[in-house]
């Protein structure tokens, strides 16, 4: 989702033709998902993590 919003936010022209979307709109938009869905997710070790250092 990170790489996915990333990618977006450098291209998105393709959202503002035809005032289909406002940039303000996609701005809103990404800074939602990053600090809902994104930043929520960096606090918890990724599985792989978990086995390395935590499993027993």
């Amino acid at each position: 989702l990170e790489a996915a919003l990333a990618a977006l936010r450098e291209d998105h022209d393709f959202l503002t033709e035809g005032d289909v979307f406002t940039q303000d709109l996609i701005d809103t938009w990404l800074d939602y998902k990053e600090a809902n869905e994104v930043a929520p997710m960096r606090a918890y070790p990724h599985p792989y993590e978990y086995q390395l250092y935590y499993d027993l």
